[in-house]
This record gives C-alpha cells, structure tokens and sequence, in this order.
C-alpha cells in the first residue's frame, strides 16, 4: 500500500504540473491573440493605404484628361505614377497572398509604367495625341470602379458585414481576403496599350523571331538535339513531356540535367543542372573556355562575350550576336559554367530566340563626334562603337555605345540614338574580380 507521504507529493506535483500547463496553454493562447491582432491591424493598415493610393491615382487620372500642357501633363503623369507604385506596394502587405490578385496588380502595373511612358513624352515637348487621351479615358474609368469597390469593400469591414481575418469563417461572415478576391473576379476591362513599354499590347503578342516559319520537331527529334548539346548518347536522354507557356517546348531529362528543346525549330531553349557546385577550382579563362564551348555545341556562331560574373562557385557569361560589326544586344544567351570541373551548370537562350534574325540596320546617321557631345565633360571616354540596344517597349535602337570613366575611376556605359541623336540610356559598371555587372 502507496505510504502517505508519497501520495501526498505525487499529488502535489501533479497539482503543479496541471496549474504549469494551464499557465502554459494559457500564454500560448495570449501569444496567438497578439500576432493575429497585429496581423489585423497591418492588414487594416496596408488596406487603408491601398485605398487612398487608389483614390490617388483615381483623382489624378481623371485631372490628366483636362491637362493642355506637356508641363500640366508630366505633373500629373508623375503624380499617377507615384500612386500606382505605393498601391501595388500597398497590395503587396495586404495578410494574404496576393499572386491571385493578377489583374488589380497587373492594373496598377500597367497605368503606372504607361504614365511614365507619357511623362518621357511630355518631358520631351510632346502634347498628348487622341490615342493617349483615350488610353487614360479607359484607365481612369477602371481607376474609378476599383476605387468605388474597395470603398465599399471597407464600409463593409466598418459596419462589421466583412471580417478582416480568417477567423470570421467560423461565424459564417464573409472574410476580408474572400471579399477581395470576389472583386478582382469582376474587374473591369481596360484599354489594350500599344506604346514603347513593357507592358504594350504589341510586347504580349510578340512571337519568337527565330522560330518564324521554322517546321515542328518530334518529341523523338528533340530528344536527339538534347542529347547532342548536352554531349550524351541518345539513350541516356528520356522524356518529361511537352510543357506550354510563350515558347511551347519539349522536356528532356539526363541525370542532373533538364534541358527545354522547341516544338517549332528544335533549338534548346533552356538547360540546367541540378548538380550542387561546392568550389572554385578553375581559373575565370578556363571557365570563359568551357562556356564557349557551349555555344559551339548549340551552334551558335558571331557571338562575342558581353560581361561575366562568378557567383557560387558558378561562373555565368553573357554572350550576344554581332551582325557587320554591330553587337546586338537583343540576342543575348547565358551560358553557366561550374567552376569545379567546368561543366555547363546553366544555359538560357530565351532572348536570342525571340529575337535573332537578319536585321535590315538603319544608317547611322549621327557621328562619333556629334554622339560624344551628348557625354558629361565629367566622364572621359574609353572607346565608342556601334550597337543594337532594346527600347523599354521591346523595339529596337542603333546607337552609339561610349564606355566612359569618371576621375574615381568608375566606369559608365552611355547610349546616344544614332539616328535622331537622343541620349538614350547610361548605365552603370560594378566591376571586381569576379566579373562586371552592367545596372
């Protein structure tokens, strides 16, 4: 028979472990209760500044309109532009995920690239044409209707009939991020954009140039042309399937390696490997030489290094075409080696593809001196050549391509149109020893 005592202490700490665990469960109920709280109140908050953004952009667009004078028009262009960055922003802190809100944040995207599109123009002197004016006529128009549904969207929350968190699921009330999601379900229609940006209906419909008029390839075919650029016997090379997307492609699969073969025209499109890349062994020469031989194996030919960069033991170059003595920035491939034992890490064709083929070069009709008087007497120039460079919009520029240097010893890259004698881009050279990144 148990003594006493001894009942009396496992009692006693049975006691103490139930009032710890109680005090425990008790805290950890505190804990969830102020992260959701604080959970509700950033989201309260991110929704309170997309509404005001929104309404923002709503008001500004709706003045562009009226506006008469390219300096009237790039005020408000710069102002709409601003609200539609601190929306999407906005959106981005809203507490759920937001990669189904495609077409609030595809619309925020589109009006605020498109406003700086007309911000350029307006800068330039340009008055807005008819097109422009129609273009903000249908953004303003879906601005207004997606003003008006997130303010009733918040009275909603307000008056207590939406639930700002998931936890008003259990009632039966509607929740915060189902209500939203409600709405982008009725989004409005919008104006298709056709100007020089990314976001120009012409970009969605560009199709790969390269691959124009080119025969379909065989499931079997392109098993053959991943074998041979990835140096393997044909047998050793298995199928994953046709995948779709802009460039419908077939799936190959050799060991570590996944390599993407076109159905139209049978170039590789993309490869990779999944071998990890633990050391650096060989030299940044070596490894450009191993990258090289890449592009043989692709058969690609007129290419000429860009810049190169050394990242996790992995060596990545960027290689474009040069066409009569112009490098087309256009037609650009990487080509990632392992710097272990040199083998291809990575491969990405994806530019040269959509963009190679004979170009029909304007005359440049700007020279090198006329050119160079568009570089700050601060930079000292280099050298100058001619190149293809690609417009915001996808188009393409000849210019006139200065690498210069400042007194620090910093270097820049200037792009001066060499047709209508625009000063067209300048970028920056981060450059150490493993490798120059052009920003």
């Amino acid at each position: 028979m148990m003594k006493k005592k001894t009942a009396i202490l496992i009692i006693s700490y049975l006691s103490v472990a139930v009032i710890l665990l109680g005090a425990f469960s008790v805290v950890q109920t505190v804990r969830v209760e102020n992260a959701r709280r604080t959970a509700r109140y950033e989201g309260e908050h991110a929704f309170g500044e997309l509404c005001a953004a929104v309404a923002g952009m709503d008001h500004a667009l709706e003045k562009s309109l009226y506006a008469v004078s390219p300096g009237m028009t790039a005020a408000l262009c710069a102002e709409i532009q601003a609200r539609a960055l601190a929306a999407s922003a906005a959106l981005g802190e809203l507490p759920f995920a937001t990669q189904e809100l495609e077409q609030t944040a595809g619309f925020l995207s589109r009006t605020g690239d498109y406003t700086a599109y007309l911000l350029r123009q307006a800068a330039a002197g340009e008055e807005l044409s008819g097109e422009d004016l129609e273009n903000l006529r249908g953004l303003s128009d879906a601005a207004a209707l997606l003003e008006s549904n997130l303010l009733q969207l918040r009275a909603d929350i307000a008056s207590g009939l939406v639930g700002m968190d998931e936890a008003s699921l259990e009632s039966g009330m509607p929740s915060f991020s189902g209500s939203f999601l409600n709405m982008e379900q009725e989004f409005p229609e919008t104006p298709s954009l056709v100007y020089d940006g990314p976001f120009s209906q012409s970009v969605a419909d560009r199709r790969p140039r390269l691959l124009e008029g080119a025969r379909e390839v065989s499931q079997e075919d392109a098993l053959l042309i991943a074998a041979g650029f990835l140096g393997v016997r044909p047998n050793l090379v298995s199928t994953a399937g046709p995948s779709g997307g802009k460039i419908p492609v077939w799936r190959a699969v050799s060991g570590d390696y996944s390599a993407y073969v076109t159905m139209q025209g049978g170039h590789v499109l993309r490869a990779i490997s999944a071998r990890p890349v633990l050391r650096t062994v060989l030299s940044i020469e070596d490894g450009l030489e191993a990258a090289r031989s890449v592009l043989s194996a692709a058969g690609l030919g007129s290419m000429e290094e860009s810049y190169h960069i050394l990242q996790d033991n992995i060596l990545t170059v960027t290689f474009c075409h040069r066409q009569d003595g112009v490098i087309c920035y256009p037609d650009m491939v990487k080509v990632s080696v392992a710097m272990d034992n040199g083998s291809l890490a990575g491969y990405d064709a994806e530019a040269y593809i959509t963009s190679h083929g004979d170009r029909d070069m304007p005359e440049a009709e700007v020279d090198p001196e006329e050119a160079g008087a568009l570089v700050s007497p601060e930079l000292t120039v280099l050298s100058q050549r001619l190149a293809v460079i690609p417009s915001a919009g996808a188009e393409e520029l000849l210019c006139r391509e200065f690498i210069c240097e400042n007194q620090d010893g910093q270097h820049y890259l200037l792009y001066v149109n060499a047709v209508t004698g625009q000063q067209e881009r300048i970028l920056i050279l981060l450059e150490d020893e493993n490798g120059t990144l052009a920003i």
